[in-house]
């Protein structure tokens, strides 16, 4: 990634504009700033995060994000390493910095296209998870989530991927993985974490069914698994 790229891709996003800010350029909506370019050096960029979705790119991947360091850095600014970083790994995470700040009329423009498909096929899959006991809609880093009574059931991640992210034992998701690489995949962030990633267009009602109510039994506390005395229990 070049500074001309960077620079390239935060113009493309709607009403951003270029100004300066202390010696270096910066990327702005109206006055307020969502990105930086050239500080410390020509090297970096910055991007203006909240500190959930920060530690989840930092997370995902360190070698492209790191925190400014200071107090700045724990409000959730975000150094970009140009030199490691991607078109594909740095656009999303300049929409989400962008979003941060753009007003509704321009965030509704930058949004991702959801196909009537992948939109039906997402409310099956709710109609599905939300009538299981203790399932409920929220939010996550902020994208649509279920969660059963406050623990991370599944993440909506069509903005990224295009999938679903939903609990899995390490076991059946090497067995998904293997039997069906249409439908499930993996992406690096998850790899250390019991979930797999779902393209629920490429999967039929009764699998999502299964694959669902096994993702619940992994979070349910006993309470509403009843005499279900062999599920696992519940994660953190």
């Amino acid at each position: 990634m070049t500074p001309a790229a960077f620079r390239k891709l935060a113009l493309a996003l709607p009403e951003a504009c270029e100004g300066s800010h202390m010696g270096h350029a910066d990327f702005r909506v109206g006055k307020r700033i969502f990105a930086t370019l050239g500080h410390p050096d020509a090297s970096f960029g910055m991007i203006k995060l909240t500190p959930a979705q920060q530690a989840e790119l930092v997370e995902s991947a360190p070698r492209v994000f790191a925190p400014v360091p200071g107090g700045w850095g724990r409000q959730g600014s975000t150094h970009v390493k140009l030199r490691a970083a991607t078109e594909k790994i740095l656009q999303p995470a300049l929409l989400s910095a962008w979003t941060n700040i753009a007003p509704r009329r321009a965030a509704v423009r930058a949004a991702p296209r959801i196909t009537p498909a992948l939109r039906r096929a997402y409310q099956r899959y709710l109609a599905i998870a939300l009538r299981l006991p203790g399932t409920a809609e929220s939010r996550s880093y902020g994208t649509p989530s279920i969660k059963v009574m406050g623990k991370l059931l599944s993440r909506w991640r069509t903005e990224a991927e295009g999938a679903l992210a939903i609990r899995c034992g390490f076991l059946d998701r090497q067995i998904l993985l293997q039997a069906d690489p249409e439908a499930f995949f993996l992406t690096d962030h998850y790899r250390d974490y019991p979930m797999v990633l779902v393209r629920l267009e490429c999967i039929d009602a009764r699998a999502l069914s299964d694959l669902t109510r096994r993702a619940w039994r992994l979070v349910a506390p006993k309470t509403l698994r009843g005499d279900d005395s062999d599920a696992p229990p519940a994660a953190d």
